[in-house]
């Protein structure tokens, strides 16, 4: 007998469609920010409110992430894994975190930042062809009754955004004035093209979610979630762009030890 969460099949899917619209209003968000910046010549308070609509479309980014992290629990939990599932999760992944950060990028090197609008562009698509290429190989990788994996092979898109996104974040809070701008002005650029690499390369990556959610925790996994939420807590606006890019280059640094280690796995998942 069918119990009454196997027989909702569709419940998954209209997760991942909660993702979408996430990432369709991000991009409205973001359209009405480059609209005000627009504008800021001419009306006064304009550059103000595309700010604000900046930092909305990063909250509309970070529910567009709780969708996706809840989408493969539920399908799990339902008994409706599916290749389909998998499609469509990445292409919605694809607007939430490849789309959508890419256009905060370009909107906020290009008015904030100076940029010329063809560099802006080009360093913009280089992000999104890197969330592209990462979310069509995981696509063909992924191993739809296994998705309790313990590490991924470069970096995941979501992460990627949530960088780009911390950082537009920092930035459009305004929270700390003009103190931060020249530095933000100046790394983003880099930053942007780093987690476009990243997301295409096959560097190790340890899969937090699964790793802290296991049965089987070690007492530095509790530290470190306890550790994690009290920097965060204190300075939101800083510390989740240090983990964020901490964790970023955490691929090649365990790609190194792992060389000089002579380990090729985590947990019995294969690194390379």
């Amino acid at each position: 007998m069918k119990t009454p969460l196997k027989s909702m099949v569709a419940l998954p899917t209209l997760v991942t469609l909660g993702n979408t619209f996430c990432g369709f209003l991000a991009t409205t968000y973001l359209v009405q920010a480059a609209l005000h910046y627009g504008a800021a010549e001419t009306i006064v308070g304009a550059r103000a409110d595309a700010h604000a609509y900046l930092v909305r479309s990063v909250w509309a980014m970070l529910l567009a992430m709780v969708f996706d992290f809840m989408d493969g629990k539920v399908a799990r939990l339902t008994g409706s894994e599916s290749k389909f599932g998998v499609q469509i999760d990445s292409l919605s992944d694809c607007l939430s975190f490849g789309m959508v950060p890419a256009l905060m990028f370009k909107i906020l090197a290009e008015y904030e930042f100076q940029m010329s609008p063809k560099g802006a562009l080009v360093l913009a698509c280089f992000y999104l062809f890197g969330a592209v290429l990462r979310l069509a190989r995981f696509n063909l990788e992924a191993d739809i009754e296994n998705d309790d994996h313990m590490s991924f092979k470069g970096l995941p898109s979501p992460a990627a955004a949530a960088g780009v996104a911390s950082i537009v974040y920092l930035y459009a809070s305004r929270r700390y004035g003009t103190d931060w701008d020249e530095a933000i002005g100046a790394s983003f650029p880099w930053i942007v093209t780093t987690l476009g690499i990243l997301m295409w390369t096959k560097l190790p990556y340890i899969h937090f979610a699964n790793t802290l959610l296991t049965e089987k925790r070690h007492p530095w996994q509790l530290l470190a979630i306890i550790g994690g939420i009290a920097v965060v807590a204190i300075e939101p606006e800083i510390s989740i762009p240090v983990l964020m890019m901490a964790y970023a280059l955490s691929g090649p640094v365990l790609y190194v030890w792992n060389l000089l280690t002579g380990r090729s796995t985590i947990d019995g998942e294969s690194l390379l």
